[in-house]
């Protein structure tokens, strides 16, 4: 399929078929996945869930997707939190960008703040949604369908997974053949949300 028709394709689906996912394009979906772009300081790692213990103590931990449990597979995007902005110099690039990029009493803040797994979970959630996006749009080019789900206990699917203290889930993607028929999108009016050079509406 197209990259384009694949794009078009693309809906968030909550209901699934029991229809398994074929370990084949498992494997391709992970392959497409790992050619996402990582940061310097922040590698991506992904779970594949099939068992339907796990799958079901991960529903648990969500706000509002126990439907997650019924996916045939969870991809669960991980990233490494190992780097962390408080143990960098101030001339770090990190540091410099991060405060270039969200100022600096925001990341003096997140620097100063004593639960530095939260704050590293936070400032290092944001690359780990690419790949989220290339496990997606693989399963539509195989005719599945998946989902980005992000409001979760983190700290619980961790622990249900049983991840080292340096490497936390970011984001679950249920993925599987759609038991329903997704609305289509609307698509918005060029006019109405693109502007060039400035903004003059």
């Amino acid at each position: 399929m197209e990259l384009s028709q694949v794009m078009k394709e693309r809906r968030s689906v909550r209901s699934f078929k029991d229809t398994p996912v074929s370990s084949e394009i498992i494997d391709n979906i992970l392959e497409k996945a790992s050619l996402a772009p990582e940061t310097d300081n922040c590698n991506y790692y992904f779970g594949v869930i099939k068992d339907t213990d796990v799958k079901n103590q991960l529903a648990k931990a969500t706000l509002w997707a126990d439907w997650i449990a019924k996916a045939p597979v969870l991809f669960v995007c991980c990233g490494d939190i190992s780097s962390d902005l408080k143990n960098l110099n101030d001339n770090d690039y990190s540091v410099v960008g991060t405060k270039y990029r969200y100022g600096e009493e925001v990341v003096n803040f997140l620097r100063e703040h004593k639960d530095r797994k939260a704050c590293k979970k936070l400032l290092l959630a944001s690359p780990v949604y690419i790949a989220a996006q290339h496990i997606i749009l693989t399963a539509v080019s195989h005719g599945l369908r998946g989902c980005i789900v992000d409001f979760m206990d983190l700290e619980k699917i961790n622990h249900i997974l049983g991840l080292p203290e340096h490497i936390t889930c970011q984001v679950v993607v249920p993925v599987g053949y759609s038991n329903e028929i997704p609305k289509q999108k609307d698509k918005f009016s060029i006019d109405d949300r693109v502007f060039y050079n400035h903004w003059d509406k």
